[in-house]
């Protein structure tokens, strides 16, 4: 009786169904501005949305995270609010998220600053805002496109676009403390392919890695991003963390970049993305009893076309967020929802797909699985077809003759199901066919589990062909583009694959992010080829992205700041190429007007003004030479250290060697035959064994001073005095007694250690200040800029530091009364000898 029942029950509904009733997603409170590129975690029953790039908000980059107020019983999101604001006062975009033991976390992206290395996280208070950001152990490299994931207390880090080479391979891991700080990150093995654009999760005590793109970078010639991937890939963590092979999992059913992604308890979900065009298609596959992953399935489609979108899921509906209808632009505030546990959906696939109506063909094969319930709980008697190419028709009942029969795997006639569990059922093709034309077909169906809950589904062979949005490169971004910190690039039409106001970034590079060994290496190979720094180092992004057409970069310099003897006229543009560890230099024109120098480029990379350094001095037998200078030697196994040998007729000082080593057989003093020079100084030395200290040897008739050796070592086997055969030199002076030894005063390093700007934020009544912690200087210069990169203050102090507790330090400061914005510093302390540059950026809240 129950069973007629239900029949009765789905013949009802069969007749006033419509086409929309198969529709997996329906819409949610959409969030309160179009985004894509950003992230979406739950937590404590919420769902927290952070950064990402919308059309609606200025600077694009949102640096903001929502939380909807709770997801209510019935799958709908109550209102969307302000959590907080977030730490990256310009915004954050294409970062990582993760969410663990009541915590979120932010990690790397990038914005109009460029790309970005820091870490964030946040607890979070009972009415759902945030309890207020810490800084987490920054990233060892800038990332963004990259993925996060947690497992076992650890936080891993997968793939993504390095500012430093493109798209990356490597994977890094931290522990996560119980106070949710991250310790030290960690090198872990390699993915085996570079990879960016993909996601991640955790499972089973394994990593899952999928999708993605294997290309150099952002964009291609096409628009889009290329060398797209459908691998899967995981990798069991051991004890201590560290992550076995990777594996091949079930590769995904298309190439495809830029998804959404979330796990429930059965299985993994798969939603829209970039597989050359915008898909609108949903996936899921079910996980294995042994963590691993099976075959991914077609389960329906998304309203429209999606990528760079959010997915969560709480385990009983699953969301898609935001997300763009365009290649990386055009966001939409978009939010749909799918009940998967009191709505179920099956997966459906049919065979044949196309129907001919001449063939003797008995029967249409049909197999079902549900991602969240069991294949084997379906009533067969309860499944029916109710609906051919999406419109509704009497329900066609299975075929009497056939007993289901239910599979895990592949069969005779489906292949592509590893680990999938579905039921098959056949169909009499003869009833299928007097409904429909002569074709392709699709076919929706209906029943019931054992537990009474109703299931439907819709094959996907029609569906899925529909709502693929081809890309259309971006040909309005022609113009000026300003940058932070003047920096500015000038792109013609056509020649920028995206939108620029979204993508864009030109700053100075952040000094902090790199390494010392990296700053070291490309001082030595700027060293060796004779060059110096004329500005700070501009980074220009998306990283490695190559044009069609050059494009045109600026980039400022100070004329007052350049290396000494620098020729303004002969700067130039060079780019970092850190594959190969060299400064290249461009093709420069200089405008000593705008104080600028400008380069066409062929791609985005880190770009810098160098200058030619000047020549030494030669050793020559010049009439007008100022001074020549002798060694200063610190090497502790030299054998003989020489002085200068000079014939100049007009040279002011002639100097010895000045020196500190310990072993030095034999240090010579100058040898002048000279006729006119003024001085003539003789070797000061302070080692104390050296076994010869030779006087000066002049012939000169009439040098002013000849002066002997000024020595303190105890241990020198000879001393000798001036040989002056000169008949009108004033005096020769005689040798110092040996004095006790004494060990040579080192100097302190100039550095400046610290450099913040306070307060920061600066709010009503504040007036900004920038404050240098250093270890000496003689001035200290502070330039203030908006963030389109507009010069809005400047200012300097001279003498020394001021103390400041026991150290000494330096404040200057930024300007009163600014608006609200955010600005950029750029300051340099003059050392003497040597000049050093800080950078960063402040807030202003009126």
């Amino acid at each position: 009786m129950a069973r007629i029942y239900t029949r009765l029950v789905l013949a009802a509904a069969a007749a006033i169904i419509s086409p929309a009733a198969f529709a997996q997603f329906q819409p949610t409170m959409p969030l309160p501005r179009s985004l894509l590129s950003h992230t979406a975690v739950t937590l404590d029953g919420r769902v927290y949305v952070a950064g990402g790039i919308s059309s609606d908000s200025a600077p694009n980059y949102l640096n903001n995270v929502y939380y909807c107020a709770q997801i209510l019983p019935d799958g709908q999101l109550g209102p969307w609010l302000a959590a907080s604001p977030m730490p990256e006062f310009m915004g954050l975009g294409m970062h990582a998220a993760a969410a663990y033991n009541g915590r979120l976390y932010v990690l790397g992206g990038t914005n109009r600053y460029g790309s970005r290395n820091t870490v964030y996280f946040s607890g979070v208070n009972a009415d759902g805002t945030l309890a207020g950001w810490q800084r987490g152990t920054w990233l060892p490299e800038r990332l963004y496109a990259h993925s996060a994931a947690v497992l076992n207390g650890r936080l891993y880090i997968t793939g993504g676009i390095s500012v430093n080479s493109g798209a990356t391979s490597k994977t890094w891991s931290a522990p996560v403390n119980a106070d949710g700080s991250l310790g030290a990150w960690r090198a872990e093995k390699p993915l085996p392919v570079t990879l960016f654009g993909h996601t991640s999760f955790a499972r089973g005590g394994r990593l899952f890695v999928l999708g993605g793109s294997t290309g150099s970078s952002l964009y291609s010639a096409g628009g889009g991003a290329t060398g797209l991937s459908g691998a899967v890939y995981s990798a069991a963590a051991n004890a201590d963390g560290t992550l076995g092979d990777w594996q091949l999992q079930p590769s995904l059913p298309d190439s495809v970049a830029f998804y959404g992604l979330a796990v429930s308890d059965k299985s993994v979900y798969m939603l829209g993305g970039f597989d050359g065009a915008i898909s609108n298609a949903v996936y899921f596959a079910p996980f294995a009893q042994d963590g691993t992953l099976g075959s991914w399935v077609a389960l329906n489609t998304l309203p429209k076309g999606l990528l760079s979108l959010a997915a969560v899921s709480n385990g009983d509906y699953l969301y898609s967020i935001g997300g763009g209808v365009s290649y990386i632009d055009n966001p939409v505030p978009d939010i749909y929802f799918s009940k998967l546990k009191t709505d179920l959906r099956a997966f459906v696939q049919m065979t044949p797909d196309v129907i001919n109506k001449k063939a003797s063909g008995k029967w249409v094969t049909v197999i079902m699985g549900l991602p969240e319930a069991d294949a084997a709980s379906v009533d067969p008697a309860s499944v029916r077809i109710t609906s051919l190419n999406g419109q509704a028709v009497a329900p066609i009942l299975p075929d009497p003759k056939w007993t289901a029969k239910l599979y895990t795997g592949d069969s005779t006639e489906f292949t592509g199901l590893q680990g999938v569990t579905y039921l098959m059922i056949k169909f009499s093709r003869q009833a299928v066919a007097s409904l429909i034309p002569e074709g392709d077909f699709s076919i929706g169906i209906e029943g019931l589990l054992a537990d009474g809950r109703a299931f439907r589904g819709e094959s996907m062979n029609r569906a899925l062909k529909a709502a693929k949005t081809p890309v259309v490169p971006q040909e309005n971004g022609a113009g000026l583009r300003m940058g932070q910190g003047g920096a500015k690039v000038n792109i013609p039409k056509g020649a920028f694959k995206g939108n620029p106001d979204l993508l864009l970034a030109a700053a100075p590079e952040d000094q902090e992010a790199l390494t010392q060994d990296e700053k070291d290496r490309r001082g030595r190979n700027m060293g060796a080829r004779g060059l110096k720094a004329a500005s700070a180092p501009f980074e220009f992004g998306p990283h490695g992205m190559v044009f069609d057409k050059p494009v045109t970069i600026s980039l400022p310099y100070d004329p007052a700041s350049l290396p000494e003897g620098a020729d303004e006229n002969a700067l130039k543009i060079a780019y970092w190429n850190d594959s190969t560890g060299e400064w290249e230099i461009l093709p420069s024109a200089v405008s000593k007007a705008d104080r600028t120098v400008s380069a066409d480029v062929a791609h985005f990379s880190v770009y810098q003004v160098l200058a030619d350094a000047p020549a030494p001095a030669p050793v020559a037998a010049d009439t007008s030479t100022a001074a020549v200078a002798a060694p200063v030697v610190t090497d502790t196994t030299t054998t003989t250290v020489a002085a200068p040998v000079v014939t100049d007729t007009t040279t002011a000082t002639v100097a010895a060697p000045v020196v500190t080593d310990t072993t030095t057989a034999t240090v010579a003093a100058p040898v002048v035959t000279d006729t006119a020079t003024a001085t003539v100084a003789a070797p000061v030395v302070t080692d104390t064994t050296t076994a010869t200290v030779a006087a000066p040897v002049v012939t000169d008739t009439t040098t002013a001073t000849v002066a002997a050796p000024a020595v303190t070592d105890t241990a020198t086997a000879t001393v000798a005095a001036p040989v002056v055969t000169d008949t009108t030199t004033a005096a020769p002076a005689a040798p110092e007694s040996p004095a006790a030894p004494a060990l040579p005063a080192v100097p302190e390093a100039f550095a400046v250690s610290e450099a913040y700007a306070f307060p920061n934020p600066s709010l009503p009544g504040q007036s900004p200040k920038l404050h240098l912690t250093v270890t000496g200087g003689s001035k200290a210069s502070v330039r203030v800029y908006t963030a389109s990169g507009r010069l809005e203050r400047e200012t300097s102090v001279s003498g020394g530091p001021a103390a400041c507790g026991a150290a000494q330090c330096y404040e200057l400061p930024l300007g009163s009364g600014l608006p609200s914005g955010v600005y950029y510093y750029s300051a340099e302390v003059d050392g003497g000898a040597k000049k050093i540059r800080k950078a960063g950026k402040f807030a202003v809240i009126r």
